[in-house]
């Protein structure tokens, strides 16, 4: 049996390696020309794995700003994208093709004179514009940023928040005040922001970090001590990784922390649970409106608090799981657990008729799924022989 076993995952290993490695990530090439550029900027736009077929499908925005950055984060976000957009959301990935003198000084300028802000409208007005024109987005944008980017980051996130939905910031070159951002914070954190923001920053202990790490903990301070709740935020100021490690660290559990409200289902326990169903809606209707701008399902965590109910209150539970079916009439799996809980219940003949209705909805999915939903109906039918 180990033989067999060990034989499986060999041909599933075989069957990864026939797909065509180069249309995993294919890369176009945009050029953005700022006014007053004598060169464009030239930007590499990776995008996802099956772009041009899924023509109905939108997606996130990443941007970097180091070119060296995406054979990592492309390759990174290819891996944990393709088994089922889990846990990273398929995304556009955005990074300069090369470098650009003139750009260089215009980040130089904003060091020496932050309330010059033109760095940021040729990103707004420029390259973010053009793959919001040219690439079916979903309006999401990610900055990812380290050391001098990551301040950048900061700053952007300060000054025009808009530009981006979520932030992850490894090791930010704070010291010296960076474009005012330490000065600034305490007021600036607290303006009200067009969303919901999210923020993840960390750093180290290297030596080209120590001169950094009391700045990164005065803005942690300054985070702590803000009341604005549109800004969710993580820092950690103890990173034990090596410093070229930290961005791609950084990186990896930002993403992991940032989707997992759309990943992980909220416990039965929770505080937003057990107030009951429709505090679960209005969660995810926040979510959905504030935080990412489309929508959000409940549907795992509303069948999560009916599954709690089964024994002290299967006629509540069964309430939640109807409900889940009138939510979201088109998913197989809210019918399947509705089917399941009738049955459990001892109504097999009405768990029959709705896990039909589960198989029929299921047409549209995969066979393993297709495949699923019929061996849950015949398990039903059998019970209803014996």
């Amino acid at each position: 049996m180990k033989h067999i076993f060990l034989l499986v995952l060999v041909l599933m290993s075989l069957s990864c390696l026939a797909v065509d490695i180069e249309s995993l990530n294919p890369i176009e090439t945009i050029e953005i020309k700022p006014e007053g550029f004598k060169s464009s900027i030239k930007y590499n736009i990776t995008l996802p794995h099956k772009y041009e077929k899924e023509s109905n499908k939108k997606y996130f925005v990443l941007f970097d700003m180091h070119p060296r950055s995406q054979p990592v984060i492309s390759g990174m976000h290819d891996w944990l994208s393709h088994n089922g957009e889990w846990p990273w959301l398929k995304t556009i990935v955005v990074t300069p093709a090369d470098y650009n003198a003139e750009f260089a000084a215009v980040f130089e300028n904003l060091v020496s004179n932050p309330s010059d802000q033109r760095i940021l409208d040729i990103l707004q007005q420029g390259i973010l514009k053009k793959v919001d024109e040219e690439y079916r987005t979903n309006g999401y944008r990610i900055f990812n940023g380290f050391m001098s980017n990551g301040a950048l980051g900061l700053y952007t996130l300060l000054n025009r928040p808009s530009l981006f939905d979520a932030y992850l910031i490894a090791s930010p070159t704070l010291n010296n005040d960076f474009a005012r951002v330490l000065t600034d914070a305490p007021t600036k954190l607290g303006i009200s922001y067009d969303g919901l923001k999210f923020l993840y920053m960390t750093i180290g202990n290297h030596n080209y970090e120590k001169a950094h790490r009391e700045s990164f903990k005065q803005f942690e301070n300054y985070l702590s001590k803000q009341t604005n709740r549109k800004l969710t935020w993580h820092a950690n100021n103890s990173e034990d990784h090596y410093y070229m490690s930290r961005p791609v660290v950084t990186l990896l559990n930002g993403i992991e922390t940032l989707f997992n409200d759309i990943h992980q289902d909220l416990p039965a326990n929770s505080e937003i649970s057990q107030r009951g169903v429709d505090a679960i809606i209005e969660y995810y209707k926040t979510l959905s409106k504030h935080k990412y701008g489309f929508e959000i399902s409940a549907e795992g965590s509303l069948k999560s608090l009916a599954k709690s109910k089964e024994i002290q209150n299967p006629k509540e539970a069964l309430e939640i799981y109807t409900k889940v079916t009138e939510l979201y009439p088109n998913s197989a799996y809210a019918y399947a657990s509705l089917a399941k809980a009738l049955a459990e219940q001892g109504d097999v003949k009405k768990a029959i008729n709705i896990q039909s209705i589960a198989l029929e909805k299921s047409k549209s999915m995969s066979q393993w799924h297709q495949n699923k939903h019929q061996q849950y109906l015949d398990e039903f039918k059998k019970m209803l022989k014996d």
